[in-house]
């Protein structure tokens, strides 16, 4: 009851902000994240171009995008916890895992531990004191230089859950006009470091780019935008 309270109190404020649905969709849940990401209905197949950023250790909705459709997820995550503990996986094929991270510049990036022994979380942001894990360095490479190495002209699915970085990799998305067909993203005001109003802002980047919201999950974080016709 208390966590509705709350998510229902996250709504409003997005609401009071301008935040809202702007199609209406029949959408599908992916994942054990009791409908957080989610897509439009029949628009992916075996031939689709998943790219799924932020893995740590769930990727539910990665083996369900998988097991439903056939297509290819090429996931990516460069912090330690998500690459020892994929290693230690058994993987479909089409499962494939890159040891990179999403930036706006080629290049490497601080990651700060997470808070907790048992997070994988790693954040580009600097949130809490960790006395027994340092932060690390990792490889990071831009959207448009990650589709040119694997080939890709266009993206279907894209999912972006990188811990606070994801606004400026929106604002090199709309500015260079990168197509993608559907973003999903996690976004993280909710860190005491992002305000709302750089949500409500990469919300109108979006729109004002040709996105719509379809669908956001209960907790107020994720949103999933429509880019096709």
């Amino acid at each position: 009851m208390l966590r509705r309270l709350k998510n229902k109190v996250k709504r409003h404020r997005l609401a009071c902000s301008g935040v809202g649905l702007d199609v209406e969709r029949s959408m599908v849940a992916y994942g054990s994240d009791g409908g957080a990401w989610q897509t439009v209905l029949d628009q992916l197949n075996a031939e689709s171009v998943v790219y799924s950023f932020g893995i740590g250790r769930e990727f539910s909705f990665d083996m369900d995008v998988i097991q439903r459709h056939g297509a290819v997820v090429h996931a990516f995550d460069p912090t330690p916890d998500c690459v020892e503990w994929v290693r230690n996986q058994t993987l479909p094929e089409q499962f494939v895992f890159h040891e990179v991270g999403l930036a706006a510049e080629d290049g490497t990036l601080e990651f700060f531990p997470p808070r907790k022994a048992g997070s994988a979380h790693w954040t580009p942001l600097k949130r809490y004191r960790n006395e027994t894990r340092e932060p690390i360095q990792a490889g990071v490479k831009t959207l448009r230089t990650l589709m040119k190495e694997l080939g890709h002209t266009r993206i279907d699915l894209l999912k972006i859950d990188i811990e606070g970085g994801e606004y400026a990799v929106i604002d090199q998305l709309i500015d260079e006009k990168i197509p993608v067909k559907q973003i999903l993203v996690e976004f993280h005001h909710a860190y005491d470091t992002i305000p709302l109003s750089k949500t409500v802002d990469a919300v109108n980047k979006l729109r004002g780019a040709g996105y719509r919201i379809c669908a956001i999950s209960p907790r107020g974080y994720e949103f999933s935008f429509w880019g096709g016709e």
